[in-house]
């Protein structure tokens, strides 16, 4: 097989002008630089020609993409005469997250693979957990249960002869997911609700929180929505990692929305917005606050958010779903070309980009266009009388939150 044989199918389907195939290009130049010190024990002086092709594709990445500056950090220590090989593969897993964050799955595993290798061949055994735990995760997000089963299991063993509870821990909520995500929803609830009840007896409040999360993915499969709304909140009261608050919020988001709650929805999506450290993270948010805008049938604030977003520079995926929802809801407000010419580039775009859900669902709201082309009445909202106290409770409490979040923002 070819070493990182992934990141080569990546480039050969991108256009070579796009900003996705420059850091493509930039993140596969790093990693045969990595294989070369790996080989030799460092970089040969003869190398430089290569080391500076490399730096040349690292600097080509845009300023705004963090893969830019994680990937700077790796070659300044692999260039040095004798790389800390710990810190080379920490660079790795950083690498790796930001390329799984992004939903690039298969190049994630790939990192994290070589991240594995170079973190046990030296000895940086809590390095070598975290990279088989990451591992797991994205290779049950690409499908490859072999390889997510194995990284699991190395993490485990790994963390086992470490005596990392927390890490143990933190495997067993993985196997979880991957349980739920074949649909075995009991042994997925059976592995969630040991996790959480072990990690709180050792006040590991941040794998208590990881758990909880997914156990609230297991409820809302099961359709207890009110369920899932309970647990992500208690999950988020727990969780201190940033990234994971704004993804349990997120979800919290789209379980109201289910509930018909759009004002606790929108709330939620409001903080994510105003508050995440992630620009990713809050065009995200503001994609889901058009979509209810839409649903809810708010013309102005449904246009405010597509404006916006028109001239945000998205990765292709959020493009797509942009020029997706931009359509249907442009649709809904009665204005049948404006929704037909963005289904149609959403349909030619997401098919270009390999992004095969938005062009089959493009394609079929084309076939329905007259159907779906009307003025919308806005969503009823749920009575009362039909919600827990306690959902009741997190929306005020996510209203109070997203005032706080507000108020902030318009200090600073």
């Amino acid at each position: 097989m070819v070493r990182h044989e992934s990141f080569f199918d990546s480039l050969a389907v991108l256009d070579p002008h796009s900003t996705e195939w420059q850091s493509g290009l930039a993140g596969l130049g790093a990693l045969r630089l990595v294989d070369a010190a790996i080989e030799h024990g460092h970089l040969a002086r003869s190398d430089w020609s290569a080391r500076r092709t490399v730096r040349d594709a690292v600097e080509a990445v845009s300023e705004g993409n963090p893969i830019r500056g994680i990937l700077s950090r790796l070659l300044d220590e692999v260039e040095k005469p004798v790389p800390e090989w710990k810190t080379v593969a920490a660079s790795l897993v950083s690498y790796g997250r930001a390329l799984d964050f992004d939903g690039r799955w298969v190049l994630a595993t790939n990192v994290f693979e070589i991240a594995s290798e170079v973190a046990t061949a030296n000895g940086a055994w809590s390095v070598a957990v975290e990279a088989n735990i990451a591992l797991g995760g994205s290779a049950r997000r690409a499908g490859n249960w072999k390889k997510s089963h194995a990284g699991y299991a190395e993490a485990l063993y790994l963390a086992g002869g470490l005596g990392d509870v927390a890490s143990s821990l933190t495997v067993r909520v993985g196997m979880a997911n991957t349980q739920l995500a074949r649909g075995n929803l009991v042994e997925a609830d059976r592995l969630l609700t040991s996790v959480v009840t072990e990690a709180d007896a050792e006040s590991l409040h941040e794998v208590a929180a990881d758990a909880l999360h997914s156990l609230s993915s297991v409820q809302h499969n099961r359709g207890n929505l009110a369920d899932a709304v309970t647990t992500a909140y208690e999950a988020l009261g727990k969780a201190s990692n940033p990234t994971r608050k704004d993804t349990i919020l997120a979800d919290i988001a789209a379980y109201f929305a289910e509930l018909g709650m759009h004002d606790a929805a929108r709330d939620a999506h409001l903080i994510v917005s105003v508050t995440s450290r992630y620009q990713w993270v809050r065009w995200q948010a503001m994609l889901n606050l058009m979509e209810l805008a839409a649903q809810d049938g708010a013309e102005q604030d449904f246009d405010r958010y597509a404006s916006e977003l028109a001239t945000a520079e998205l990765d292709p995926r959020l493009r797509a779903y942009y020029l997706f929802y931009r359509g249907i809801g442009c649709l809904g407000f009665g204005r049948e070309r404006e929704g037909r010419e963005s289904l149609e580039e959403a349909e030619r775009f997401a098919s270009v980009k390999g992004i095969h859900q938005v062009s089959f669902e493009a394609e079929k709201a084309l076939s329905r266009t007259t159907e779906l082309t009307r003025a919308p009445s806005a969503v009823a909202a749920t009575h009362s009388d039909r919600v827990r106290p306690d959902t009741q409770d997190i929306a005020n409490s996510l209203s109070h939150l997203r005032e706080m979040a507000l108020s902030s923002t318009q200090h600073v």
